[in-house]
């Protein structure tokens, strides 16, 4: 057994003093005693054996003497090796538990998460940290005992997002801190798809702060374990409101016969057969389906959480109301085209009523115009009715009527429409140009006050298309003569009125509800609906592959990540190459097991035993 302070056991000398006090005994005298003569048989027996009987029998020599073997070597700090004691003190385990995670291992019915867990579950050493390396690292665990460790593990499951395992590797150094001599770091993970921080640099940064950190691989070093694997699943959505866009990717080596279904509910709404070539992406196209909407690809393969696209599409429906005084105009058929708007119309000075999402004042007779339509539209606005009043001869009347933050001017001549503004109402949209239109200007002062944003200006500035506040709701001045401009020509021009009807009303893109995994999003404390079960929360983790409800709307969300869905990728091996340290199994270190803790420890309960003996004894 080595010893760290060899000198130490100089302190065994103690124990010959020991001895020779005890062999210290009075001379006994020989007297003779007929009556005692038969306890003299045994004369014949040497004295050193009996000696040695009376120091077995004598209990309190052996405390002592024990007491002094143990401090002495306690004094020369002895140790002994163990591949068990390496490191144990603080064990940070990294799992990767992203969406690749959930492939099926080859020729087995586990995942390779299972395969992680079971690793992972050989490596619990000390107080206990986990780390999950999803799109970014999430702490489930710290310093706990192995038997929390070990109801963690056996609750993991694949999430549905991309891999930043980089991220998590440096989330894992941040848990160890300044104790980087007594922790150990280990990553389980199929090391695919990695995004973020690299592997190789997370770990050589810990490694330069003394951290030992093992990459343990789930696929081990044979390539085999990703050959043969096969996948077919949604990487990308295209949606809006007319039409969704579903893209699949067959990573396969061969050509892949997929069907696709979309159901709404438990109704089956369409359904779609393709054949896909090698490793080639092909699309799945379909009105966009208002509610919750579901694909499924039929076929089955190894990893199943790229085989459903989920999708989210409020109903919602416009009311509008178009108050003109013209039989037909552009603006008319354009709203009449719009499939989720709802339009009305009404011919001053006969106007039903006013309980509409939005407002429309196109080419009205002044003179048909009552003052209490007036008072009542700006009541209804001012509560969060949406109002546009588009230009028109005579306009002056109408903007000072509607408290619009305008001075009208004159007529304007040939000018170009400049967008001075990129946002969801320009974007994409070309105004061309107006041949007539009206000179108009706001103050400084009172745009700031109304909010006011001018989007679209003529050559001198007069807004052709502006928005401002009005009250709780906003309105919108159209500044363009519609039959003497170029844009209501435009294929386009529909599908400006209808953003524009969605801006007012506060409708949302419907982009706003599909998005991928990975997000968080912070709700305040609610109840939040997810795939998984409902929570209370303050902040939404969109870890999973489904829908969530909270606040009164759906959102559906999806891996689509090609990078992701490529489970045959060979990262790993490349990873293991690139870095001579990267192991597929974890290296049993060495380390020192210190026994002089354990031998002063020792000795005290000796010298206690003795001291209760001799009380016992009744010498105390």
């Amino acid at each position: 057994m080595p010893f760290r302070n060899p000198a130490g056991l100089f302190a065994l000398l103690a124990v010959i003093p020991l001895i020779l006090l005890y062999m210290r005994r009075p001379r006994p005298k020989e007297r003779t005693i007929p009556s005692l003569m038969f306890f003299m048989k045994d004369a014949g027996v040497t004295r050193f054996s009996t000696l040695f009987r009376q120091i077995v029998k004598n209990l309190i020599f052996l405390l002592q003497f024990g007491a002094i073997l143990a401090a002495a070597f306690a004094v020369a700090s002895p140790f002994f090796e163990s591949e068990n004691a390496a490191l144990a003190t603080h064990t940070v385990l990294v799992i990767d538990s992203s969406a690749s995670m959930g492939a099926l291992i080859k020729g087995a019915p586990d995942t390779r998460l299972d395969k992680a867990v079971d690793m992972a579950a050989g490596q619990l050493q000390g107080g206990i940290s986990i780390v999950l390396a999803e799109n970014i690292p999430v702490v489930v665990l710290e310093k706990g005992t192995a038997g929390e460790a070990r109801k963690v593990l056996s609750a993991l499951r694949p999430r549905a997002t991309d891999t930043h395992l980089g991220d998590a590797i440096t989330a894992a150094g941040e848990l160890i801190g300044d104790k980087a001599a007594k922790s150990r770091v280990v990553v389980v993970s199929d090391f695919q798809a990695n995004q973020g921080t690299d592997v190789i640099v997370a770990k050589r940064a810990l490694s330069a702060r003394g951290i030992v950190i093992d990459l343990v691989s789930v696929l081990g070093p044979d390539k085999s374990a990703v050959s043969g694997l096969s996948n077919v699943g949604f990487v990308g959505l295209e949606i809006n409101k007319y039409q969704t866009t579903a893209f699949v990717r067959n990573y396969d080596d061969a050509q892949k016969a997929v069907d696709v279904k979309v159901a709404g509910g438990k109704s089956v709404l369409a359904e779609k057969q393709m054949v896909i070539e090698p490793r080639s992406v092909e699309p799945v196209v379909f009105d966009t389906l208002n509610g919750k909407v579901e694909l499924a690809i039929m076929q089955d393969d190894d990893l199943a959480v790229d085989n459903r696209l989920y999708i989210s599409s409020p109903a919602r429906r416009i009311r509008a109301l178009l108050i003109t005084n013209s039989d037909s105009s552009y603006v008319m058929a354009a709203l009449k085209s719009l499939p989720t708007v709802d339009v009305e119309l009404a011919f001053p000075p006969v106007i039903k009523g006013f309980d509409y999402d939005v407002i429309i004042i196109h080419n009205v007779s002044r003179e048909l115009m009552l003052p209490g339509f007036y008072r009542e539209i700006n009541r209804v606005v001012s509560n969060g009715t949406g109002l546009v009043v588009m230009a028109q001869d005579g306009f002056g009347e109408v903007a000072s009527q509607l408290g619009m933050p305008l001075r009208i001017g004159g007529q304007g001549n040939l000018s170009r429409a400049d967008v001075k503004v990129v946002n969801r109402l320009t974007n994409g949209i070309d105004f061309g140009v107006v041949t007539d239109y009206v000179i108009a200007s706001t103050s400084v002062a009172e745009g700031a006050e109304r909010g006011m944003a001018v989007l679209v200006s003529a050559d001198d500035g007069s807004p052709l298309l502006s928005v401002y506040s009005h009250g709780n709701g906003f309105a919108a001045y159209y500044g363009f003569l519609d039959d003497k401009a170029t844009v209501k020509s435009s294929y386009i021009y529909p599908v400006f009125w209808d953003n524009l009807l969605e801006f007012l009303t506060g409708t949302e893109d419907i982009a706003g509800f599909n998005f991928e995994t990975g997000r968080i999003d912070v709700v305040g404390e609610q109840e939040v609906a997810t795939p998984s079960g409902s929570v209370t929360t303050s902040s939404v983790f969109f870890d999973e592959a489904g829908f969530y409800s909270f606040g009164g709307k759906t959102i559906a969300a999806n891996l689509l990540s090609s990078e992701e869905s490529d489970i045959r990728s060979e990262t790993a091996f490349e990873v293991a190459a690139e870095d001579a340290l990267l192991v597929t199994s974890v290296a049993q270190e060495k380390g020192e097991v210190a026994l002089d803790g354990k031998l002063i420890a020792g000795a005290i309960l000796l010298v206690l035993a003795e001291l209760l003996l001799i009380k016992i004894r009744g010498d105390l």
